[in-house]
């Protein structure tokens, strides 16, 4: 199972590399024109044209149950969707975090069903002819985890029972909802892959690149007020020359801009991680003047002691996957 979930996060960035890449001509066509890219520190505020873009076609909802209980762990889907939509429209950011989930969970279960599979037939026809009893003995215990794994899988097949396409090709916008509702994972998900997460719904929707657009300036003040690391770490790759994310597409390249947030990701970092974004700033100084880098400094230390608790490396582990719901 480890080397499953280690795989997991390699195989969807070369996904969403793929979709960037497909996609370039209807990214590039939303993005030109870097001149007027938003700078969040500059607190550009970005008129909210399509704050709603992303949203399917509208729909009657039931009227939303206030306070209500969300469902019980694992209860159908398909069951508290609509109420649990009507809530998440209606700002309420519990039931926004909960439909996320359950969404993203049915969304992969297709695949996890394909690769547990084969990964079970591979496993229950090998022969045990020849095996030391350490080898019994770990091939018993890999046949304990696959159990797991199926019930697992079949609480899963339970739960998303029912789940149709049109449920599902609502997850991008549920996530920018539930990002704009305050859900710090949502929020570092839509800041690095916006409609990109989910390319169907984005063919489907090409309008969503103008709602991520409106939106993506607005979640990154509130994630810098929140002293939120992900966004700063996000930053800093966005802003770095030669990014190909879809935030780097928004904001642009600027070698002072990716020097002030590697700096202020550097303040709150492990002791273990320093050398290196050491040597990684000292690349990024080398192109700056004297004054520039002194003022990047300051205002690095500055914003740390403003807002920003906790080491900025404790959740953003090299290669952490900010869609890892």
């Amino acid at each position: 199972m480890n080397a499953s979930a280690s795989a997991r996060g390699p195989r969807r960035l070369l996904l969403a590399i793929a979709a960037v890449a497909a996609l370039a001509a209807i990214v590039g066509a939303y993005f030109a024109g870097r001149a007027g890219a938003v700078r969040p520190d500059s607190h550009v505020r970005v008129a909210a044209e399509a704050a709603a873009a992303a949203e399917p076609a509208a729909e009657i909802w039931p009227t939303p149950i206030k306070g209500g209980i969300l469902p019980a762990p694992n209860a159908p889907l398909k069951d508290h969707f609509a109420q649990l939509q009507a809530r998440a429209n209606a700002g309420d950011a519990a039931a926004a975090t909960r439909l996320v989930r359950d969404l993203d969970r049915c969304n992969r279960l297709r695949g996890a069903q394909w690769r547990n599979a084969g990964a079970t037939e591979a496993l229950t026809s090998r022969s045990t002819e020849g095996m030391t009893a350490a080898q019994l003995r770990t091939y018993q215990t890999l046949l304990e985890a696959m159990e797991l794994r199926q019930q697992r899988e079949r609480e899963e097949r339970a739960a998303c029972a029912g789940v149709d396409e049109r449920m599902l090709a609502s997850l991008t916008a549920n996530i920018a909802q539930a990002a704009r509702l305050g859900d710090e994972q949502a929020r570092a998900c839509y800041l690095e892959r916006g409609p990109l997460y989910d390319p169907r719904s984005l063919i489907r929707q090409p309008e969503a690149l103008r709602s991520y657009r409106a939106s993506a300036a607005r979640l990154v003040e509130t994630g810098l007020a929140a002293g939120d690391w992900r966004v700063v770490d996000l930053l800093q790759r966005a802003y770095e020359p030669g990014s190909t994310s879809l935030l780097g597409g928004l904001l642009g390249a600027d070698p002072l801009q990716h020097y002030r947030y590697l700096k202020l990701y550097r303040l709150g970092a492990e002791a273990h991680r320093a050398a290196e974004l050491d040597r990684q700033l000292a690349a990024v100084a080398a192109g700056l003047a004297p004054a520039q880098r002194a003022q990047a400094d300051a205002w690095a230390q500055n914003t740390l002691d403003a807002g920003f608790r906790g080491r900025s490396t404790d959740g953003t582990a090299p290669g952490w996957e900010a869609c890892d719901f």
